[in-house]
């Protein structure tokens, strides 16, 4: 179960930040059929994932536009009891939302400010789940390194039709900042940088491991294609607590099948949007390599770096 307190470690507290209805411009308030589509895939995936959570000491804050139905907040306040720290405003979305939240929370035991001299945020979508050893992992990796972010590039995604596909991802939407606590300063977070651009803000420490997260692909959400290789269930069933519907028990024959159908469907899409294709070379190339930091750079990624070279081939034509 997650900390209802700030983590108390003699090194690092460790927050876990989701925004599930943040208010990223003014105008109408959320509407409840999307509040409620939303909430569904909150309680079957992440709300389930983070809960089981193990090894691991932590305090989960979620971000909430308090525009939103009376039972709609009352249904929230429920789940969030034992588990998280709901945060209702429609302030327009910053990162100091967070910072601001986190400057002003105390120890349970002491009536003054945070003492650890560092501080851990990790990212994580309201439609997303992670690994039950996620936190823990991450703990783990942890060095005193100010503006260093830890990535575990392998994932899962799991489809409309609940079939699984591994899939690895630099600079994923998972991330962890390790910045420095100073007084007086309200802290960065992990959303000041673009998770995809981390490395344009600080290194990024990639680590070498079994799946640790997973993107539920709906129609929803901002990513609606499975682009990774299609894979046994099995590594979901044993590294993830969901309530999440998907295909837990897959035959050898049907999965093959599927494979095979699949890779035929990934080189429609590769040659439909080839920035997938390098994505993925990219991500294979840095894999072999192991667990490793790549240090800052203002270089783009290597994708968005060949999007570019192509739209200025295309405007001298």
């Amino acid at each position: 179960m997650p900390a209802q307190g700030p983590a108390r470690t003699e090194a690092f507290e460790h927050f876990l930040l989701t925004r599930f209805s943040a208010a990223f411009r003014p105008g109408a308030p959320p509407q409840e059929d999307w509040l409620r589509y939303r909430l569904g895939f909150f309680v079957d995936a992440c709300w389930s994932s983070v809960r089981s959570q193990q090894g691991a000491d932590f305090t989960w804050l979620v971000l909430l536009d308090d525009r939103c139905p009376d039972d709609f907040r009352a249904d929230v306040e429920t789940l969030a009891q034992g588990t998280f720290t709901p945060i209702w405003t429609h302030e327009q979305w910053s990162p100091s939302i967070f910072g601001r939240a986190i400057a002003e929370a105390r120890p349970a035991e002491a009536a003054g400010p945070a003492t650890a001299p560092w501080l851990l945020t990790t990212r994580l979508d309201s439609d997303d789940a992670i690994a039950r050893d996620f936190m823990a992992s991450v703990q783990r990796e942890f060095t005193p390194t100010d503006g260093l972010f830890v990535d575990f590039p392998r994932g899962i995604q799991i489809d409309r039709s609940g079939a699984t596909y591994r899939y690895d991802q630099l600079s994923s939407p998972f991330l962890t900042l390790v910045e420095r606590r100073r007084p007086d300063a309200v802290p960065s977070t992990v959303y000041a940088a673009r998770h995809a651009r981390a490395r344009q803000w600080g290194p990024v420490r990639e680590v070498s491991a079994p799946p640790m997260w997973v993107q539920v692909i709906h129609g929803g959400n901002l990513l609606n294609m499975t682009v990774g290789a299609r894979v046994s269930p099995r590594v979901v069933n044993e590294r993830f607590d969901l309530e999440l519907v998907y295909d837990r028990d897959v035959s050898g024959p049907k999965l093959l099948w599927q494979k095979v159908a699949h890779r035929l469907r990934l080189a429609r899409v590769w040659a439909q949007h080839p920035g997938e294709a390098t994505k993925w070379a990219e991500a294979k190339y840095w894999r072999i390599r192991g667990t490793h930091v790549r240090p800052r750079s203002d270089t783009p990624p290597l994708t968005d770096a060949l999007k570019e070279r192509a739209a200025r081939l295309r405007r001298r034509r």
